[in-house]
């Protein structure tokens, strides 16, 4: 059978991915087209530390990532997450998420920290978790993930905890209002025998009470975008407005989960503050009351890492 000579069957794809540019316009010009920087991309990619995964185990909707040997799966900290899923999802009554979340687990604080400024130099340096959703180039829903360390991490249990319960909302509600988010995962990140008390927070707005110096702005709080803005006092302050609306009345109750409701089908729902207003006539005097009558107690035991 007679074949066409290579340096014809070259020219004929050369003909035809130029016809193809001619007819598609800006788009696959695009997409073929060179990016000078690309270059300098690939060597900063080839320069950053890969992330744990020398091994993994999943525990749905969780893979965990790690590189060093002496990880139990049996360890107690892992039990304790299994219920965090179900917990989110009956308290808040929400989808309990299937989409994967990806946790990966560095061995000590410095390898943690060296791969964290590889990844992005703007992060904050005195955090010991992170999640991220980054997107997907192409598009499609976002990749869930989750950075900490094992070694020498008294609060790692309380940093999984929290990471993972912004992993799970963000699996299942469109968006999540940055203050909400947070005072979510200040919540969920204590064991479920805690109740979401957080004893730290409920002393440090008592001195506060006591003082005079006691404020609470719900509608302040909604207005924050930046991450950048939410210092230590904004995070206490959305633990304790969610902590009012799961753990005060019934009728608070159903305003957090009926916003969460919108949130799974539309992104910006409106502020929550004119709602809760409509339970409480005075939100800040009864976040106040509310406070005032919580058992701080002992802090709660958490597990240890090792």
């Amino acid at each position: 059978m007679r074949t066409e000579s290579s340096s014809k069957r070259r020219f004929r794809r050369a003909s035809l991915l130029l016809l193809l540019l001619a007819l598609s316009g800006c788009d696959l010009l695009r997409l073929f087209s060179i990016d000078p920087a690309d270059g300098k991309t690939e060597k900063a990619a080839a320069k950053k530390p890969a992330p744990p995964g020398k091994h993994s185990f999943r525990q749905p909707p969780f893979t965990f990532c790690y590189d060093f040997d002496d990880l139990k799966r049996d360890h107690p900290l892992f039990k304790d997450l299994e219920g965090l899923r179900d917990q989110i999802a009956k308290e808040l009554h929400v989808p309990a998420g299937t989409t994967p979340i990806q946790v990966y687990l560095f061995e000590d604080q410095p390898r943690f920290e060296k791969f964290m400024r590889a990844t992005d130099e703007k992060l904050p340096t005195d955090r010991r978790a992170f999640f991220m959703a980054p997107q997907r180039p192409m598009g499609g829903a976002a990749d869930l993930l989750v950075y900490t360390f094992w070694g020498k991490n008294d609060r790692i249990q309380q940093d999984l905890r929290h990471e993972l319960t912004h992993a799970l909302l963000h699996s299942v509600l469109r968006e999540v209002p940055m203050w909400l988010d947070e005072g979510l995962a200040e919540n969920f990140e204590l064991p479920p025998e805690t109740r979401g008390v957080n004893t730290t927070h409920v002393e440090c707005f008592r001195r506060a009470i006591q003082d005079g110096t006691f404020k609470a702005d719900l509608a302040r709080l909604e207005g924050l975008t930046k991450i950048k803005d939410m210092n230590a006092a904004e995070y206490r302050e959305a633990w304790a407005w969610v902590h009012l609306m799961l753990h005060s009345t019934p009728e608070a109750k159903k305003v957090l989960r009926n916003y969460l409701t919108q949130l799974k089908t539309n992104p910006y729902p409106g502020a929550l503050a004119p709602r809760l207003a409509e339970v409480f006539p005075s939100p800040a005097e009864a976040l106040k009351k509310h406070l005032l009558e919580l058992d701080a107690g002992e802090p709660p035991a958490l597990v240890p890492p090792r």
